[in-house]
């Protein structure tokens, strides 16, 4: 038996249109990222659910809340569904960073990683508690329809493991 999963990254919120390393930092969603939470809810509605799964953050349930109560499934809340951790930059706008520590993000235009904060996390790590959390929500939901709702760099980091590639 196949399971189906759908991985949704959250909509836009005021800390994406501010340029922050948002990573644990919670930010409300934009007039535009409701729109599109409308559209998703819209484009799923009529879709075959099992379960729905999100990061402990706020933007990640907003994102799949209406269509999980259109479906009347309750959403799960899982940590390691997580965006990485910035560590001491986690929350701050790319222009403070670059005056800090231009490196940064000279660095993440090469490579597309956001690599060398104090106290970070690393790509591995994301990636492997990314894969173990998803293996493990697969195995609780084997033959069902599952929807996952997390971050850009947490799901860029579990592509990157499953297809063990880099971007």
């Amino acid at each position: 038996m196949q399971t189906k999963i759908v991985l949704i990254r959250h909509v836009e919120t005021i800390g994406n249109i501010e340029k922050r390393l948002t990573g644990r930092e919670d930010y409300n969603l934009t007039e535009k990222g409701t729109k599109t939470v409308e559209m998703l809810t819209e484009y799923l509605k009529d879709s075959w659910i099992d379960a729905v799964y999100a990061s402990t953050s706020d933007r990640t349930f907003e994102t799949i809340r209406k269509i999980a109560e259109y479906k009347k499934i309750k959403v799960q809340r899982r940590e390691n569904l997580c965006e990485m951790y910035f560590g001491i930059y986690d929350g701050w706008k790319w222009e403070e960073v670059n005056k800090v520590n231009s490196s940064i993000k000279e660095g993440q235009d090469k490579t597309n990683e956001i690599m060398g904060i104090e106290g970070q996390e690393t790509t591995e790590q994301v990636e492997n508690r990314m894969y173990k959390e998803i293996l493990n929500i697969a195995l609780e939901n084997v033959g069902k329809t599952v929807i996952i709702a997390s971050h850009g760099v947490a799901i860029e980091a579990f592509l990157r493991k499953i297809t063990r590639r880099k971007f």
